[in-house]
């Protein structure tokens, strides 16, 4: 009768090397990435962070990382998204500011009346959303006065 394969654990030097590439990998994988738009609307990303730059999910699998988004189709539809999303908030924040009362109803049709200060925080929010989001982005071109 043949004996039973040997089932304990061996690590050759492969194995060991193999590990040992995970843990680095592993430890460069805690590295923070840059996102961010030039001037001219330009998307990059990079390991050192410019004016305006904001940090990214290098995961490629979530679709909002460095890897999300490779191709330059890809880039300029995260900025214009970006940009509409700044538009919008900076549209709020103008609303919340000039609000004498700030009224939110829910999905189920019941209203909550904002006090004075979930207001204060609510603008304070918005402020700081547009800030550390939008600065250094080029507004939406205005349609010509007529």
């Amino acid at each position: 009768m043949p004996s039973a394969p040997n089932c304990g654990l061996r690590i050759g030097v492969a194995g060991l090397a193999a590990a040992a590439l995970l843990l680095s990998a592993a430890a460069g994988a805690q590295a923070t990435v840059y996102r961010w738009v030039d001037k001219d609307g330009h998307v990059h990303y990079g390991d050192q962070p410019a004016a305006n730059a904001q940090p990214v999910s290098p995961n490629p699998l979530d679709g909002h990382g460095a890897s999300g988004s490779s191709s330059g189709a890809a880039g300029a539809d995260d900025a214009a998204k970006q940009l509409a999303e700044c538009k919008r908030k900076s549209d709020d924040l103008a609303r919340f500011q000039n609000a004498i009362t700030i009224t939110e109803t829910d999905a189920l049709g019941n209203n909550h009346e904002y006090t004075a200060e979930q207001k204060e925080q609510l603008v304070a929010k918005t402020r700081q959303y547009v800030a550390d989001h939008c600065a250094g982005l080029a507004p939406p071109a205005a349609a010509p006065a007529s």
